[in-house]
């Protein structure tokens, strides 16, 4: 896989401005079409051993379909979650030391009905009002061409500074924001924005990869140091050992020591 540069300081400061003022950001053609055609082929191979195991992560009447824990599975996405222009962004929006609550595959098949509107996590774990300020952020990959008919992530601007999630219906009927973009593009999103997928009405499933990045003093969403092993996992980057959250120090009830996570359990610092 070939991987761009990160972005320039000039693309940088647009990005951040969006994502603090607007509450998201596209930025259009980040890999190629090959690259992105290899990532959804492995999601497609994921998606059968889920079934062929016995594993159903699916919700909207059968058609929305997610596969946890995509990291430790394929070499590929390895490299999508450190991707250079995906850690710029988050790096300046929630820190130097920024760690991967999640990166997991989304699928909206034919005829899905719209996702619901939503907030990410941590902040539907949280009363209102929230902190104000960036504590978490979400990456979505466009594995197909995001299009209004076939299931497009969809925002209402500015409505992250509500600081709270939306009421029950209070959503329908605002004006929406809808990604548009062609495949290979990445959605920026802030992760207190309202947002939801829109009803895939074609005849073809949507493929999306989705990517949620926190301060480092936010508890991940899925366990993330677990899903290489300390071997796999020597011969990565230290970018990589970061955002599955490898060097957070824990500090040792008894001896008084900080300890890193490893694949079973915890080693010394």
């Amino acid at each position: 896989m070939q991987i761009k540069s990160a972005l320039n300081s000039e693309r940088l400061d647009l990005v951040e401005h969006d994502l603090r003022e607007v509450g998201f950001h596209i930025i259009e053609n980040v890999i190629s079409t090959e690259e992105a055609d290899e990532a959804r082929e492995a999601i497609w191979e994921m998606v059968d051993e889920d079934i062929a195991n016995g594993y159903d992560h699916s919700y909207g009447d059968g058609k929305i379909r997610r596969v946890w824990a995509i990291v430790g599975k394929s070499p590929i996405f390895r490299k999508l979650i450190q991707h250079p222009t995906v850690v710029a962004v988050w790096k300046r929006m929630l820190g130097e030391d920024v760690i991967a609550s999640t990166f997991t595959a989304n699928i909206v098949g034919p005829d899905a009905p719209a996702g619901g509107w939503h907030i990410d996590y941590p902040y539907w774990a949280m009363q209102a009002p929230f902190p104000s300020g960036s504590l978490t952020g979400q990456t979505v990959w466009m594995l197909d061409e995001f299009t209004a008919e076939n299931g497009a992530t969809a925002c209402i601007a500015g409505s992250h500074k509500t600081l709270r999630r939306p009421e029950l219906g209070e959503a329908e009927g605002l004006e929406m924001s809808v990604a548009i973009a062609p495949k290979g593009s990445i959605l920026f999103t802030n992760g207190a924005i309202w947002h939801q997928c829109l009803p895939n009405t074609t005849d073809a499933p949507r493929v999306g990869l989705l990517g949620m990045y926190n301060r480092s003093v936010i508890y991940p969403q899925e366990d993330m140091p677990r899903q290489l092993t300390d071997d796999v996992l020597a011969d990565e980057s230290d970018v990589l050992k970061q955002l599955l959250g490898r060097n957070i120090p824990f500090r040792h009830p008894d001896e008084g020591q900080n300890w890193h996570r490893t694949e079973t359990g915890f080693r010394q610092a």
